[in-house]
C-alpha cells in the first residue's frame, strides 16, 4: 500500500482500531530500534524500508487520533494532570494537625519487654540464620523501636520510607543476567544433508565387511590372456532422515511488550533458541531415534563399539592409559575424532598417563587448554559436557561401580548425518486476543543419526573399528 494512502485508510478506522494498530506496530519499531542501538546486527535494506514504513504509520495514526473527539478527550486528561497534582499538594498543606500512630509499648521504659530474657530471646531470633536479611518483617517490632531510638530518629534517611526515603527512585538496567548455555560442539562436526521435504533417503554402500571386498561386493582379479574374471557387484542400502519438530511457545501481555525497556520478543526468541540447542545436544548423544535424532551412545546405534576396561584393572582406577590407547585403536578415522566426557571426569582424565611395559618412561595423555587451543586427550580434542554419562547420584566416583557406562567416548562425527528442514520464529496477536496477549512460537524441524549400520570388519586381523567407541564400566574378564 502506498504511503500516500495510509492516512486515508487510518481515517476510516475507529478510535479503538487505531489504538490496537498502534499497539501492534510499536513492538516492531522497538525491536528494530534496539538492534540499531546495540549494533548487534545491521538492518537490511528490506528491514530499513519496513522500519521507515512503521514509523510513518504510527505518525499518521497519532495525527488521526489527535484529530478525533476521543483523542481530544485523551489530550484533555493529560493536560489536567499537573493541575490535579498541584491541588493535591495544596490539600496536603492545609492539614493543621499531625497524624501519628504510636505503639503502646513505646511509652513503656522497657519497650514492652517484661524480662531481660524476653529481650535476649528476641535478639537471638532476629539474627539466627540471617533472619534479618531473609524475613525482616518477622523481627520483633519492639526490637525495631529500640534500635531506631538508640540511633536517633531526628534525621532524614534512605532506609526510612517515610523520612524522605520515598524520594529515592528505583532503577533498572535494561539487560538480563543469565548463564551462558553450553555451546553446541557436535553439529558443526557432522555431515550436513540438505532437506527440502520432511523425509530424505540417502543411498549407502554396504561395505563394512572387507574380508572379501572393500566396496561391498566388487572384486578384481589377475588372469591369464583369454581368461575371464568372475562378475561381481556391490550391495546398497538406504539411510533415512525424517525431520520432526521441536516446538516452544510463550505468551506475553501487550502491556509488558509496550512498556518494557527490554525487547520481549528478542528475549523470548533468544531463550527458545538456547533451549533448542540444549535439547539437540542431549539428543545427539542420548536420543532414542524414535521421533528424535539417534544418539551415538544409544543402544539403537548398531555401529557403537562398547569397550570393556583393561583386564585386571583395579576398581579404584577409573581411567587408565591403556583404556585410552585401546579405544583410539578401535576408532575409524581417529585423525578426525573427538573425545567426549562428563565434567565429573575432568580431574581424573587430567592425571592419566601411558606407561611403557618395561617402565622405561611415561607419557602424559592429557593436555590442558592453552591460548587458542582447547583441551586434548591422546592428540585429539576432548569436550566436557553435562549431557554425557557421569558419576551416579550421591556418589563420589572413587570406584568404577559409581559411574555409568559411556563415561568416556571417542567419536568421529563426520560419519553422523544432520539435516534441518526449517527453523522459524512466529508471533500472533490473535491466539489470545481476548486476554490482550501476544503468543510467540519457535519451531525447528530436523533429524540426525549415524549412517553406519554396523562396525567395520578388516580384511586381516581381529580389530573391528567404528566411528563411535565408548567405555563400559565392566572390566575384561
Amino acid at each position: 500500500m502506498a504511503i500516500a494512502r495510509l492516512k486515508e485508510v487510518f481515517k476510516k478506522m475507529t478510535y479503538n482500531e487505531l489504538k490496537d494498530t498502534r499497539t501492534t506496530l510499536l513492538p516492531k519499531i522497538n525491536e528494530f530500534s534496539e538492534r540499531v542501538d546495540n549494533k548487534e546486527k545491521p538492518l537490511t535494506e528490506v528491514e530499513r524500508e519496513e522500519f521507515n514504513t512503521h514509523i510513518t504509520e504510527v505518525e499518521f495514526i497519532n495525527e488521526v487520533i489527535n484529530e478525533s473527539s476521543e483523542g481530544l478527550v485523551e489530550r484533555a486528561k493529560l493536560s489536567t494532570i499537573p493541575a490535579n497534582v498541584s491541588n493535591m499538594a495544596t490539600m496536603l498543606n492545609t492539614f493543621n494537625q499531625n497524624v501519628t500512630v504510636t505503639p503502646e509499648f513505646e511509652k513503656d521504659p522497657r519497650w514492652g519487654f517484661k524480662e531481660d530474657k524476653d529481650f535476649l530471646y528476641s535478639v537471638i531470633n532476629a539474627y539466627t540464620g540471617d533472619n534479618y536479611k531473609k524475613r525482616p518483617e518477622s523481627i520483633d517490632p519492639r526490637l525495631k523501636a529500640i534500635v531506631i531510638n538508640a540511633v536517633g530518629d531526628d534525621e532524614y534517611s534512605r532506609g526510612n520510607w517515610a523520612s524522605a526515603g520515598v524520594l529515592i527512585p528505583d532503577a533498572m538496567i535494561s539487560r538480563i543476567l543469565s548463564l551462558t548455555p553450553e555451546a553446541d560442539f557436535l553439529t558443526p562436526l557432522m555431515t550436513s544433508i540438505p532437506m527440502a521435504v520432511p523425509s530424505v533417503k540417502i543411498p549407502a554402500r554396504v561395505d563394512k565387511n572387507q574380508t572379501t571386498s572393500v566396496t561391498g561386493g566388487t572384486r578384481v582379479y589377475r588372469t591369464a590372456e583369454t581368461r575371464t574374471a568372475d562378475k561381481t557387484k556391490d550391495a546398497y542400502e538406504l539411510v533415512k532422515l525424517e525431520a520432526t519438530e521441536v516446538v516452544g511457545e510463550a505468551a506475553a501481555t501487550a502491556e509488558l511488550i509496550r512498556f518494557s525497556p527490554i525487547s520481549i520478543p528478542s528475549l523470548i526468541e533468544a531463550s527458545m533458541r538456547e533451549a533448542t540447542v540444549d535439547k539437540r545436544i542431549d539428543e545427539l548423544i542420548n536420543g532414542s531415534g524414535n521421533g528424535t535424532p539417534l544418539g551415538f551412545l544409544n543402544a539403537g546405534n548398531l555401529a557403537l563399539i562398547t569397550m570393556l576396561r583393561t583386564p585386571s584393572q583395579a576398581d579404584a582406577v577409573i581411567f587408565s592409559g591403556r583404556d585410552i590407547v585401546r579405544m583410539s585403536q578401535r576408532v575409524w578415522g581417529y585423525d578426525n575424532a573427538i573425545w567426549v566426557a562428563n565434567h565429573d571426569a575432568y580431574e581424573l582424565l587430567s592425571l592419566v598417563v601411558h606407561e611403557s611395559p618395561n617402565a622405561a618412561g611415561i607419557v602424559k595423555m592429557f593436555s590442558p587448554m592453552t591460548s587458542g587451543v582447547g583441551n586434548t586427550l591422546w592428540g585429539r580434542p576432548i569436550y566436557f559436557t553435562e549431557y554425557a554419562p557421569g558419576i551416579t547420584t550421591g556418589q563420589d566416583g572413587s570406584v568404577i561401580s559409581e559411574w555409568n557406562t559411556g563415561l568416556l567416548s571417542c567419536v568421529n562425527m563426520s560419519q553422523y548425518l544432520y539435516g534441518q528442514l526449517y527453523q522459524e520464529f512466529n508471533r500472533s496477536v490473535h491466539v489470545r486476543f481476548s486476554e490482550r496477549e501476544e503468543v510467540f512460537q519457535f519451531v525447528s524441524s530436523d533429524d540426525a543419526r549415524p549412517w553406519w549400520k554396523t562396525f567395520l570388519t578388516p580384511k586381516k586381523g581381529i580389530t573391528t573399528r567404528s566411528p563411535f567407541v565408548t567405555l563400559d564400566i565392566t572390566s575384561v574378564a
